[in-house]
Formats: structure tokens, sequence, C-alpha cells
């Protein structure tokens, strides 16, 4: 219709009328791009508020996860700790000295001695992080990392998860020292599930070199799986919380 009015016009050579026809086309097309790119933005949107909801939910299953990796280290170190000093004779010392800096021995409840059945099994039991990232995957494989419009957020994002992987990583070579201890206690003679007394187990790895030196190694890798630990768990909760506080800003921006 505007095109045979435009057509119109040019034939009477009425130019007022054709720059008219002309401003109401343009306006229109310009319009219509912005509406369409309104939408697009919308959905975009509407489609980072998702991912950033399923990835909040995916951080709060990881600090549940953790909390139970950090209650079972704790038992373990505490065992363990137990076994050292009492067959080394020597109170264990509150860090050492590394390349890397000082290694703080983290803090665990004191082991209940008195309680014989206990000790094989803390020093058996593993927990590790199986990472819940299903939303962080997502973003990824779908192409959505771009619709995440908050920068820092992103590199929050991005750094928790190389720093889970990480930790993954780290958990292999803390099993390899949890199975070259199960291998030294079973050279010995001695199980996990033995109700060994506490005292009489320790005897018995101080007077084992080879028992003793798995020992030790173990303890320290569990040290720095639960420092590990509590530190991916103050980082997902602080990232699951600047997500939530971004969200409630965005919502009363749009109020």
């Amino acid at each position: 219709m505007i095109l045979r009015r435009v057509i119109a016009h040019f034939r009477k050579q009425e130019w007022t009328a054709i720059a008219i026809d002309f401003v109401i086309v343009v306006v229109g097309v310009f319009v219509g791009l912005q509406v369409n790119n309104w939408n697009e933005a919308r959905k975009d949107h509407a489609r980072e508020v998702v991912y950033l909801k399923g990835v909040v939910k995916d951080l709060r299953k990881d600090i549940g996860d953790i909390d139970e990796i950090i209650r079972v280290s704790g038992l373990r170190m505490s065992a363990m700790g137990y076994l050292l000093r009492e067959a080394t004779g020597t109170p264990l010392p509150e860090g050492f000295h590394s390349a890397r800096g000082r290694i703080v021995i983290e803090p665990s409840p004191p082991y209940a001695a008195d309680d014989p059945n206990t000790i094989g099994i803390a020093m058996f039991i593993l927990t590790t992080l199986d990472g819940n990232r299903l939303a962080y995957d997502t973003v990824i494989n779908t192409g959505g990392i771009g619709l995440i419009d908050d920068d820092r957020l992103l590199r929050a994002i991005q750094t928790y998860y190389a720093n889970v992987d990480k930790a993954l990583t780290f958990e292999e070579s803390l099993e390899t020292n949890r199975v070259k201890l199960v291998d030294a206690q079973q050279a010995a003679g001695l199980s996990p599930v033995d109700a060994t007394p506490a005292a009489e187990l320790a005897a018995r790895f101080g007077a084992d070199p080879a028992l003793l030196a798995a020992a030790k190694n173990y303890f320290l890798y569990t040290n720095r799986h639960l420092k590990i630990m509590r530190e991916l768990k103050a980082e997902a909760e602080g990232l699951a919380a600047s997500i939530e506080d971004a969200g409630q800003k965005d919502r009363l921006g749009g109020a």
C-alpha cells in the first residue's frame, strides 16, 4: 500500500508527500528492528536467568556434598593424627615448610581413643567430590556463555569450576596414597575392618617403617584435601550469594 502511494506521489511530483512517505517507511523499519532487538534481548535475558538459577542450584548441591567431605576428612585427620602421635611418641607439628611455603595442619576434632572400633574405618573411609555442574556444562555446550552479561560474575563462575577441576585432579592423587596405605596395612596383616584397639594399632604402625611412612603421606594428603574443600566451600557460598544478589538487583532495577 505504501509503495503504491509513493509511486502515485512520484508521478504527480508531489515531493513533500514523497518525503513524508519516505520518513514513514524509515521510522517503521527502525521501530520494527528495535522491537525485534528488544524481543531478542528479553529472550536472551530469560535464558541467562535460567542458566544462573541452575548454577546456583548446582552450587548449593556442591556445598552439601563438600560439608560431608569435610566431616569425613575431619574424622580421618583426627584418627590419623592420634595414630601418628602415639606411633612416633611425639606431638604433631602445627605445620611444615615446603617449596610452596608453609603447610599448616588443618584443625580437626579430637579423636575418641576409647572407641577402638572406629580408627581403622575412620582412616579407610574416603568421600570425594562428584561435582554438580549440569547448568555450567549446558551453558558451555549450548554456546550460552555470552548470555551472562556481568563479566565479573562470569569470571567468578569460570574460576570456581576451574578450581573444582583442580580439586578433582588432586583427589586422584589422594586416592593413590590411600591405596598405598591400604596395601601397606595388608602387607602387615592389618585390615581397616579389624577391631584393633587404637593404642595397639598405633604400636603396630610405630614398629613398621613402611606402615608409618604410608600413614604420614596419607595424613599430609588428607590435610591438603581438607584445606581445598574448605576453601572450595567458601568460594561456592560466596559465588551463590553473588549470583542471588545480582538477581535481586536486576529485579529491583526492572521494577
